[in-house]
Order: C-alpha cells, then sequence, then structure tokens
C-alpha cells in the first residue's frame, strides 16, 4: 500500500442520488441504444446498499488488507453480500441458501483471478490495469459471483486503485451511459474456455482500461 487513502462517502452518495433522481431518463437511453434496460432500477435500495459497500472499503482500507490476499477473499463476499442486502441481516437470514451458493461459485473461480493477479502485479503492471482488467474478469463469463457481479466488481476494483494511491471509479449520470456499454458486451461475451483467455482477450482489456483511466476522480478521496 504507498499511502492510506479514504473514500470520501459523502461525495459518493451525492453522485449516486443523482444516478437514483435521473435513473428513468439513464434507463430509456440503455433502451435506445440498444444496451438494455437495467434488471434492477437503480432505486434508493440499491443506492444505500451501494453505500454500505463503499463504506465498508474504507473499513477495509484501515485494516490495509492486500488485494486479491487469501485474508481479502472473505472481504470480496463480503462486498457482494452489502451490493445485495446492505446491513440488513434479517434478509440475510432468509437469503441464505442464495449466499451460500454465490459464496460456492466465488471460490470455484477466484484461485484463476487471484493467480492472474499476483502474477502481473509481481511483473510491475500499472495498478490501474490490474483494477480494470480484474472488473473485466469478474463480470465475463461464468462470473465471480452469482448476482451482482457490475457492482462488486467496479467496488472491487476501485479498491484495487485506492489501495495503490489512485482514485477510485463512481457511477455518475454522466458516465453511466459509458459504463453500462463496455460492461453489457464484456458479460454477454461468450468465450468458455477459461477465464486466462478470457482475461487475454485485448478488445476488452485495452478499451475498458482506457474508459477507467478516463472516469476516475479524485473528488471521491477524503481530503488530509
Amino acid at each position: 500500500m504507498t499511502k492510506k487513502l479514504e473514500l470520501d462517502l459523502g461525495e459518493i452518495n451525492l453522485s449516486l442520488l443523482k444516478v437514483e433522481k435521473r435513473w428513468p431518463e439513464i434507463d430509456n437511453e440503455l433502451d435506445k441504444q440498444k444496451i438494455g434496460r437495467k434488471d434492477i432500477p437503480f432505486d434508493r435500495q440499491v443506492r444505500e446498499q451501494m453505500m454500505c459497500a463503499y463504506e465498508y472499503v474504507n473499513q477495509i482500507l484501515s485494516e490495509e488488507i492486500v488485494p486479491f490476499s487469501l485474508e481479502s477473499f472473505s472481504r470480496m463476499l463480503e462486498l457482494n453480500n452489502m451490493v445485495h442486502y446492505g446491513k440488513d441481516y434479517t434478509l440475510r437470514l432468509e437469503e441464505n441458501k442464495a449466499i451460500l451458493t454465490s459464496r460456492k461459485k466465488f471460490y470455484d473461480h477466484i484461485g484463476v483471478l487471484e493467480k492472474w493477479y499476483r502474477k502481473h502485479k509481481k511483473r510491475g503492471d500499472h495498478p490501474l490495469k490490474l483494477a480494470s482488467e480484474i472488473y473485466v474478469g469478474i463480470v465475463g463469463y461464468p462470473q465471480l459471483f452469482v448476482e451482482g457481479n457490475h457492482r462488486t466488481g467496479s467496488v472491487i476494483a476501485s479498491w484495487i486503485d485506492v489501495y495503490n494511491g489512485y482514485a477510485p471509479f463512481i457511477l455518475s449520470p454522466d458516465n453511466a451511459i459509458s459504463f453500462f456499454k463496455p460492461s453489457s458486451e464484456i458479460k454477454h461475451f461468450s468465450d468458455k474456455s477459461t477465464w486466462r483467455g478470457r482475461l487475454k482477450l485485448p478488445k476488452y482489456k485495452k478499451s475498458f482500461r482506457e474508459f477507467w483511466e478516463d472516469h476516475i476522480d479524485d473528488k471521491y478521496l477524503k481530503k488530509r
């Protein structure tokens, strides 16, 4: 970890609140551009659950947990739980079967992503490249989680950014369409050979890294 940074939860909430208020407009534009309407509308509940996830990222950062270390895996699973259930632990008990199913899928697939991350980290790849390509790995087939891969993937990738001293990506009305378009393409890409093969796809590696670098923003970091 290069220097201790912290997410500015107030600024993040303001951005997500704007997305919530303009969601019908954003969703209509997704349909118009044939990207596809989102199955889950970005409403107050989704915003609050995302805020729980970002609050948890700050906790992870304060603990100095290394991304893709063995101790980071439980934190990634908790981030997925946060984007689904927030801090509603009664709902978590009701959805325990779904949580256990997602946990199994996560552990079935995280090993390849871990190996890729460690290899590329060791050889000195730029942290923003690591973050953007990990997002591609989480969202693309067969997906790391049962549900919530876009939301959890963007949070995990932002954690990688901030851990390494860079700004996070936060959804806003200005970047929503340009975020959901490549995310949708990545999701529906059906190279079913290996995770490794998909992560090497130059089209998605290059284009999404460029998107990621263009849309991270220091204003979402707490001023010290």
